[in-house]
């Protein structure tokens, strides 16, 4: 085992922590689906749209394009979580991608998907800032 490689027991804590994130994600893809798929009849429980008030059809909008922009949030972050899990089976999780030291276990506790220090990111951001 490398330095900056976690052990198997580690691994498979992380691959599980990842692997419930990405049910939980998925479970709140089949209730935005659902949402969205929802007609302004339905929510209303009125045999007829007609009736509405303008106000009523914004709202509606409003609510549906809400749900849409958080799915979008969604699918990004489980785009990041496969590439965590990917690289938990590459052995690879949890080593800082510009320095490559071990990212303190806390950290990925509170962010599963990190692939910096917070120092790393930091300094990473001031670049692009700067740029």
């Amino acid at each position: 085992m490398m330095a900056n490689q976690f052990d198997d027991n580690t691994l498979e804590k992380f691959r599980e922590l990842l692997v419930d994130e990405r049910n939980k994600i998925i479970e709140d893809f089949d209730y935005q689906k659902a949402e969205l798929h929802q007609t302004i009849t339905d929510g209303s429980g009125e045999l007829s749209s007609m009736t509405y008030h303008m106000a009523d059809v914004g709202t509606d909008m409003q609510e549906r394009e809400k749900t849409s922009m958080f799915a979008h949030r969604q699918a990004k972050y489980l785009l990041e979580i496969e590439s965590a899990l990917d690289r938990v089976e590459a052995k690879t999780y949890g080593a800082c991608t510009i320095c490559g030291e071990l990212i303190e276990e806390q950290r990925l506790l509170a962010v599963p998907i990190a692939k910096y220090h917070v120092h790393c990111k930091e300094l990473a951001n001031q670049r692009n800032n700067n740029q």
